[in-house]
C-alpha cells in the first residue's frame, strides 16, 4: 500500500486535514469533520490536534522538504488567508459547534436530570469504536 496521507487545499474548509484524511480513510471528509466539532463541543483538544495535523502532515503536490518552522510559517498565512476569506461552509460549521457548546453547557448549568446519568466519558470510546468498524468494513468491502 503506497498511499500516503496530504492535506487537500480542494475541498478544504480550513487546512484541508479532514479532506486529506478523508481520501487517506475512503470515507467522507463530512464525517470526519462532524467528529472534530463534536470532540471540541464535548471539551475535547480538538482544536489542539487538528493544529499539530496541519503543521504535521503536507500539502497533497507539495514535493519541497520544509523544516518544522517553515510548516508553522505557512500555517501561520493559511491561517490569516482564512480569515481574510472563508468558508462559507466553514462559517456554517462554526455556528454549529458555538450553538453546540453552548447549549452542551447551558443544559448542564441547568441540571436537567439526564445530566446524571449522561457521561461523556463513555460516549467517546463508544464513537471511536463505531468509528473503527466503520474504517474497517469500508475497507474490507472496497477490496472484494
Amino acid at each position: 500500500m503506497n498511499k500516503k496521507l496530504f492535506r487537500k487545499p480542494i475541498g478544504a474548509m480550513l487546512g484541508g486535514v479532514c479532506a486529506g484524511l478523508g481520501e487517506y480513510l475512503g470515507i467522507n471528509p463530512l464525517f470526519i469533520r462532524v467528529f472534530f466539532v463534536l470532540w471540541a463541543v464535548t471539551g475535547g483538544s480538538a482544536f489542539l490536534v487538528y493544529l499539530v495535523l496541519w503543521v504535521v502532515i503536507p500539502v497533497e503536490g507539495d514535493t519541497s522538504p520544509m523544516t518544522l518552522d517553515a510548516r508553522i510559517k505557512q500555517v501561520g498565512r493559511d491561517i490569516s488567508e482564512v480569515a481574510r476569506r472563508p468558508n462559507s461552509q466553514l462559517v456554517i460549521f462554526a455556528g454549529i459547534g458555538l450553538i453546540g457548546m453552548g447549549a452542551f453547557y447551558l443544559l448542564q448549568q441547568a441540571g436537567f436530570p439526564w445530566s446524571n446519568w449522561f457521561k461523556w466519558d463513555l460516549i467517546w470510546p463508544v464513537i471511536l469504536v463505531l468509528a473503527g468498524i466503520v474504517i474497517l468494513v469500508r475497507s474490507l468491502t472496497r477490496k472484494n
